[in-house]
């Protein structure tokens, strides 16, 4: 058997069964794997589907509690006894699992030998999952130099042999973040912790009505449960000073991602907070000094209040800090916050600092092709500062070479109360041939000595274009496109510069007004105002102005008139070959259809025979496609 899973199941009924399908119908053979589910005593029909599932499916295990636990913790030892299986993944009731999960997640772990895999989270309707960790696929990741300590949920695949040998289970005694316990007491005793992103391997799902981790505990419980992690922390066989370290990064995540989290606002009494206050100082003083060092800073002033006994000044600085803009200035080339609530205590100017905290808030409001340039526009400012001290910004757009790293700059055409206008001019950025790739566009403010770049695009109005527009022009060396996008993972905007021969079109003609248009089929091309089509009879170029370009959402239409063509392509021998290019001899048009023929004109001319006598015929000017290319004829 390669892996259990073991679901917790209490009163589930409008949820069980979606989680089971996503178990049954995985791609790793039913035979490979068992899924154990241990009914708390629900007091709905949960149990009697539980059961019709174990009537169909042969490796489906259900376990009949006689008393209900009050938790998920009891009904998940019960199944990591039984368990039969390589590995132990813990499922819950209301999350379900991607169909190729278990397969992937197995094979990962079994050749990277890892005592515990973790994948890739993702939230569903709204839910927030975890995901500093998930950035990249890891076979070997270091517990204190990473951020898996972000996630102690036990949404993991274990070796079930690194739990039974080392005796690890949830704890029955606590009744809330049983689960951090257990999933760090697993990371401490796991020789090898491994993490692979690149699957959406589990998606835990928000639903409806109260959920464990937002539901109410009292306090001693909670804080209990931490002072557990702080003791499974000394007693492991960590160095010393990693010791310190993995007990900063968990103050880190816990004070930014758990009950603590703002704590003096969530609580609506001064009874209430003082009772939270005080398990939280008996937690934090279970924590050596000596971790302060690592933690982030407005942490650390936390903790400054909290070890100094101080209640008050704790909950006048969350509420400060809930306002923070109005406290923040930039000095020295850093945002610092001035709390009032610090006034009281000695403390450095470097622990103000809140550069960290601050980002630059765009947005994108139209992005254009204008004659040889793109025009960006939009609004940015600093989050962390008001807007009279925004005003005081200078801007400057920056493009970075996403293979080479190189860095173009250019400065805003215009920049007035936090709104730019950036006018990118395609031929400066494809000026040589190193230029060719993509350029991922940011912008960087300064102010005061302070800098900030920021990515741009993914908080945008509507781009009026397609995804395929492009604008074609030429260098000293080539003709390229320039087609603007948004990235695939984080829409941001960037810009693909390749080298370009030709294009295929489809030609048609307004035998009235003597019109030729090219029709590019799923293309928006963008050109130079005043741009030509130049055609090459072998013995000449002759130019034609662009009449009209017409810019559709699958097509784009540009349009000449051949009036003047036709009177120079009269002493062009009777049949030839000739092309078409745009703007440059080196950007070619090419037919698209073979064998089609349009008549340009048809003229009554005197032509002289053999003997001298002359006579009017009918001449038709005719171009034909073949291959694609163009012929002229008459």
């Amino acid at each position: 058997m390669k892996i259990s899973i073991v679901i917790p199941v209490y009163n589930s009924e409008d949820l069980i069964s979606e989680c089971l399908d996503s178990l049954v119908n995985q791609t790793m053979p039913k035979k490979d794997y068992e899924i154990i589910c241990v009914d708390d005593k629900s007091t709905d029909s949960s149990l009697d589907i539980l059961n019709q599932y174990k009537e169909k499916y042969e490796n489906i295990v259900v376990i009949e509690r006689t008393v209900n636990s009050g938790g998920p913790g009891a009904p998940r030892n019960d199944a990591i006894k039984i368990a039969k299986g390589e590995y132990i993944l813990f499922v819950d009731s209301d999350d379900y699992l991607g169909n190729e999960a278990l397969l992937r997640w197995y094979n990962f772990s079994k050749e990277n030998e890892s005592d515990i895999t973790l994948g890739k989270l993702k939230g569903i309707n709204g839910r927030g999952v975890p995901k500093s960790m998930f950035k990249e696929t890891n076979p070997d990741v270091d517990l204190v130099d990473s951020k898996i300590v972000f996630t102690l949920g036990p949404q993991k695949l274990f070796k079930a042999s690194l739990l039974k040998e080392n005796q690890i289970t949830f704890p029955t005694h606590i009744k809330a973040a049983e689960d951090q316990v257990f999933t760090m007491n697993a990371y401490l005793k796991a020789k090898k912790i491994s993490v692979s992103a690149d699957y959406d391997y589990y998606y835990l799902v928000k639903r409806d009505g109260e959920h464990m981790s937002v539901a109410y505990v009292p306090p001693e419980n909670f804080y209990g449960a931490m002072e557990d992690i702080i003791s499974a922390i000394k007693a492991s066989d960590l160095e010393e000073a990693r010791k310190i370290k993995l007990m900063a990064v968990f103050l880190n995540r816990h004070f930014d991602f758990s009950r603590t989290k703002n704590i003096t606002i969530k609580m609506k009494t001064d009874e209430e907070r003082a009772e939270w206050f005080k398990y939280l100082s008996s937690f934090i003083h279970a924590v050596p000094e000596e971790a302060d060092q690592f933690l982030l800073p407005h942490i650390k002033l936390r903790l400054l209040f909290i070890r100094n006994n101080d209640l008050q000044g704790l909950t006048q600085y969350e509420r400060e800090e809930q306002d923070m803009k109005k406290f923040c200035t930039v000095h020295n080339g850093n945002i610092i916050a001035r709390y009032p609530s610090l006034e009281k205590y000695s403390i450095s100017e470097d622990l103000l600092k809140v550069n960290y905290k601050n980002k630059l808030e765009h947005y994108l409001q139209n992005i254009e092709f204008n004659d040889r340039s793109l025009s960006i526009q939009g609004t940015i400012k600093h989050k962390l500062l008001d807007d009279e001290m925004n005003k005081n910004q200078s801007l400057t757009g920056v493009f970075v070479h996403r293979d080479t790293k190189a860095e173009k700059y250019i400065s805003p055409a215009s920049f007035e109360n936090s709104t730019f206008t950036f006018e990118c001019k395609f031929d400066e950025l494809a000026s040589a041939a190193e230029d060719l790739g993509v350029w991922d566009f940011f912008i960087e403010s300064s102010l005061d000595g302070y800098k900030l770049r920021a990515r741009i695009g993914n908080k945008r109005a509507a781009y009026k274009y397609s995804t395929k527009t492009m604008y074609l022009g030429h260098n000293a060396l080539f003709v390229y496109s320039a087609r603007p996008y948004f990235t695939m993972n984080y829409d941001n905007l960037s810009i693909d510069i390749k080298k370009h021969a030709y294009t295929e079109a489809e030609l048609s003609y307004e035998t009235e007004s003597k019109d030729l248009s090219f029709n590019f089929k799923d293309k928006q091309i963008c050109l130079p105002n005043h741009s030509k089509i130049i055609v090459n009879t072998g013995q000449s170029e002759i130019t034609l102005p662009v009449k009209r370009i017409d810019l559709e959402p699958n097509c784009t239409k540009l349009t000449v008139n051949v009036e003047s063509l036709l009177d120079q392509l009269a002493h062009v021998k009777k049949e030839r070959l000739i092309e078409f290019a745009i703007n440059t001899s080196q950007n070619k048009i090419s037919a698209k259809e073979d064998n089609q023929v349009i008549v340009l004109d048809t003229k009554s001319i005197e032509r002289k025979s053999m003997l001298f006598f002359s006579k009017r015929v009918e001449v038709q000017y005719k171009l034909l496609t073949s291959k694609s290319k163009f012929y002229f004829q008459y």
